[in-house]
């Protein structure tokens, strides 16, 4: 079943928006059913994650610079597990999404349905493209997206992973693009596209209206169809010119993709080469840290060679301190320490024998001998130390 859109309404636009609905997915009874991926999609699993569809991206990879023609999914590359499309375009919003039966060539299929909006003001070129390929009955595709839940490192399968068959059970809609290749699901289906829709008014249609809608449109076609037969040998030509310019412009998206790949290559050396060399430049850091420490705490050593270990108790602490972050302001606040100790330890012991030899001479000779200041004898600042 490949994808369709069964509605393009062409009256004037009021919001810059167009309405559209498709067929996100096909829903399976069970594993012995797949798509072109090997997924099966079980329908308990859709509504318990169908929260994660709203506010859904609606992507196209573009072949032109103007915007026009989808080809994929824009995959650029898969990193940490997680698939990156840096090559897509948001073009819409997906606003609301159910599970239906609807009829596909007499055969009833359960599906998902979105509902939503494409930004024609921004890419006005592309749901004129849309609308053309419903014109010519080439209806165009999608294929949805998906991803780990928040907080897992991956999507989670009911039995684990499989080759075919796979169940996703635990995961989050992340994307649906519209595509330009055939899709992993034919029944992925474009079923309206309509530029005059509100969000207030986005209820299904029942399938009746929708297969009858199909069927006079069909009618139409066909009447235009005996019209065009003359035209057949032009189409014929064009479309041979269309296709060898779709053929370039594809070899010229498989260059730039291979050029954008080399300069990913190359960036990624470079950074490479920028980690290397950081890593280096931290260990001979490092290095010059460890060799500094070593020489000041030898100069320190050094220095307290001078002091007997009742003396160095004094700056305990901050000899401590210094062993584990030396630096020459702490070395000289150890040592200016030391030093002061020393004096206020020999000042002391001065004034205490003073104070004795003055308690022990209370008679004394006023007739004695005085030292004048300045004379030969008198107390210098050398005499304290």
């Amino acid at each position: 079943m490949k994808s369709t859109i069964l509605e393009i309404n062409n009256q004037k636009k009021t919001s810059g928006q167009t309405y559209i609905k498709w067929v996100v997915l096909e829903i399976h009874e069970n594993n012995t059913q797949f798509n072109k991926n090997g997924i099966t999609w079980l329908e308990k699993y859709i509504n318990a994650n169908l929260e994660s569809i709203k506010l859904m991206p609606i992507c196209a990879e573009f072949l032109d610079d103007e915007n026009s023609e989808p080809f994929g999914h824009g995959l650029t590359e898969v990193k940490d597990g997680t698939p990156l499309f840096e090559n897509s375009a948001v073009v819409g919003t997906t606003t609301n999404a159910y599970i239906d039966t609807i009829d596909v060539n007499g055969e009833p299929k359960r599906v998902l349905i979105a509902e939503g909006f494409l930004y024609n003001q921004r890419y006005p070129k592309f749901v004129q493209w849309l609308k053309s390929k419903m014109f010519d009955g080439d209806f165009p595709e999608t294929s949805v997206e998906i991803a780990a839940v928040e907080g897992s490192d991956a999507i989670e399968y009911e039995g684990g992973w499989k080759e075919q068959g796979r169940i996703p059970m635990k995961f989050d809609f992340t994307g649906d693009a519209i595509l330009g290749i055939d899709p992993a699901d034919d029944a992925a289906i474009l079923l309206e596209l309509n530029s005059n829709k509100k969000e207030d008014n986005l209820m299904p249609k029942s399938q009746e209206e929708v297969v009858l809608e199909l069927n006079n449109k069909l009618d139409n076609k066909n009447k235009e169809i005996g019209e065009l037969n003359q035209k057949v040998e032009k189409l014929t030509e064009d479309l041979k010119q269309k296709t060898e310019e779709l053929n370039a412009a594809v070899k010229a998206a498989k260059d730039e993709k291979a050029k954008a790949d080399a300069k990913e290559k190359e960036a990624q050396k470079a950074k490479d080469e920028k980690a290397k060399a950081d890593e280096e430049l931290n260990s001979l850091k490092e290095f010059k840290n460890k060799a500094v420490a070593e020489k000041m705490q030898g100069e320190l050593n050094q220095a307290l060679k001078e002091y007997s270990p009742e003396e160095k108790d004094v700056a305990k602490e901050k000899i401590e301190m210094f062993s584990k972050s030396p630096s020459v302001e702490l070395k000289n606040e150890i040592i200016s320490e030391i030093n002061s100790a020393i004096a206020r330890s020999f000042i002391a012991e001065r004034s205490k024998k003073q104070s004795s030899e003055t308690n022990s001479n209370t008679n004394f000779d006023i007739y004695s001998e005085v030292q004048d200041s300045g004379q030969q004898g008198s107390v210098t600042i050398d005499d304290l130390y």
